[in-house]
C-alpha cells in the first residue's frame, strides 16, 4: 500500500468505513504481527496485540497526520502497545510473585537457540527462523521492519528513537550475522 492509498484509507476510516480498516488490516496485519512479536516473543500474545492494534487504530483515526510516513507511523503504535503490555505485565508478575509461561524470557537472544538440538545449531542448517533467533533483539527488530515492513532506515529510528546511524549500524551488524549463518 502506497502513501497515498493509506491516506485515502485513513480518511475513510475517520468516517468510520469498514472497508478502509479491512484493506489496512490486510495490508499490515502480517508486518504489525511480526513487530510485535520481535518485542513479547509469545505468538500467541502478539496476536492479542495484532488484533487490539487495528481497534486502536479505528479509535485513533482521526490522529493520523498524512505524510508522517504510514509504515512508521504503524510500527511506532505496534511497538509501544508491545512495550506496554510486558510493562503491564511485568507489573502483574511482580505484585502477584509469580511467573507466567507466556513471560518473555529474560534472555531473550538464547532462548530460541536453548531448544535447537546440536544438529540444529550448526551455523549452515538454520532455518530462517533460527537465524533471526539468534540475533539481538533489537537486530531482529530493525531487520524485520527493514525487509518486512520496507520501512526506510528514517522510520525504522523514528519508530525505534534512536538515532539514524545507530539503526543502520546495527542493521549492517544483524545482516554480517546472518550472512554467517548462510543467508545472503
Amino acid at each position: 500500500m502506497t502513501d497515498e492509498q493509506f491516506n485515502a484509507a485513513m480518511i475513510r476510516l475517520r468516517d468510520k468505513d469498514k472497508q478502509a480498516l479491512k484493506e489496512i488490516y490486510e495490508a499490515y496485519l502480517s508486518f504489525i504481527f511480526h513487530v510485535v512479536l520481535d518485542i513479547v516473543k509469545n505468538r500467541e500474545t502478539a496476536e492479542d496485540i495484532a488484533s487490539e492494534f487495528f481497534i486502536k487504530l479505528w479509535e485513533r483515526a482521526g490522529q493520523y497526520k498524512e505524510g508522517s510516513g504510514h509504515r512508521g507511523y504503524l510500527a511506532t503504535i505496534a511497538r509501544n502497545m508491545a512495550i506496554d503490555h510486558i510493562r503491564k505485565y511485568k507489573h502483574e508478575e511482580l505484585a502477584s510473585g509469580t511467573a507466567d509461561e507466556d513471560a518473555p524470557p529474560d534472555d531473550i537472544g538464547t532462548a530460541a537457540s536453548k531448544d535447537l538440538t546440536p544438529e540444529e545449531q550448526t551455523v549452515s542448517d538454520l532455518s530462517v527462523e533460527q537465524a533471526l533467533a539468534r540475533l539481538k533483539p533489537i537486530y531482529r527488530q530493525i531487520v524485520t521492519m527493514k525487509v518486512l515492513g520496507d520501512l526506510t532506515f528514517k522510520e525504522i529510528a523514528e519508530a525505534l528513537q534512536m538515532p539514524m546511524g545507530t539503526v543502520t549500524w546495527n542493521y549492517q551488524d544483524a545482516i554480517k550475522q546472518l550472512r554467517r549463518f548462510g543467508y545472503e
